[in-house]
């Protein structure tokens, strides 16, 4: 989900206490039980995220009037699909309207429709919590040694870590975001393609991200010094 131009970088403590709060808020709404957001990435303008969603059966619709639509009104069950577009649409409304509260102005904030991708395998879920926990580096954030999480992200309370150091305790977050999975893919069943993500693990950078000779030369003389006291890297 991408933001409009003009839009404050949202890399700060400010904007992932906003978003926490309205996943809090969408949790306790009529649809909270069939859609939730797991996992997100918070990048300069624009937010990963890793979600699930659940169709509303017409027992619930029936418990719940506001989830009423015509394909339900006609004895059917609402679609997954229906339910990820309900729950995604809901948490763009109320981002939108927290971040203008904050900055003090009026008018759109995201750039254009969300962009999705359905995940149906192991080796998709895993592929994607790399590059979801791990966008920080795709986006040119160097990482020296082992065990750094992003903390503008849920990577510091990840369970599924090889080797993490930087927890949600180490930046000071008491209550981080981590509901647990409801799917068998999302909780355990990535694993099976391929064991726990280290934190040394990236997804290719961005073609936009471009350093200078003298960061790279800077940055190949530290990696030597580190391999010369055994240091990883």
């Amino acid at each position: 989900m991408r933001v409009a131009k003009g839009i404050p970088s949202l890399r700060c403590e400010l904007v992932q206490n906003l978003l926490t709060q309205a996943l809090k808020d969408q949790s306790r709404r009529d649809y909270g039980a069939g859609f939730q957001i797991v996992h997100f990435s918070i990048q300069d303008d624009h937010l990963h995220l890793a979600a699930e969603a659940k169709g509303a059966t017409v027992e619930q619709i029936a418990r719940s009037p506001r989830l009423l639509s015509q394909r339900a009104k006609r004895g059917l069950e609402t679609k997954d699909r229906d339910m990820i577009r309900r729950g995604v649409a809901g948490l763009a409304i109320s981002f939108a309207r927290r971040l203008n509260k904050l900055l003090g102005r009026k008018g759109k904030v995201w750039a254009d429709r969300h962009h999705r991708r359905d995940l149906a395998t192991p080796t998709e879920v895993r592929n994607t919590l790399l590059y979801i926990l791990q966008n920080f580096r795709r986006h040119g954030t160097r990482v020296y040694g082992v065990g750094a999480t992003d903390q503008f992200s849920t990577a510091p309370s990840f369970d599924g870590w090889l080797d993490v150091r930087a927890t949600h305790e180490v930046y000071g977050d008491t209550e981080p975001w981590r509901p647990p999975a409801r799917t068998w893919l999302l909780g355990r069943g990535w694993l099976r393609a391929g064991g726990r993500i280290s934190t040394n693990d990236a997804p290719p950078l961005s073609p936009s991200v471009r350093f200078s000779r003298e960061a790279l030369a800077y940055e190949a003389q530290m990696a030597a010094r580190r391999a010369e006291r055994g240091i990883p890297s």
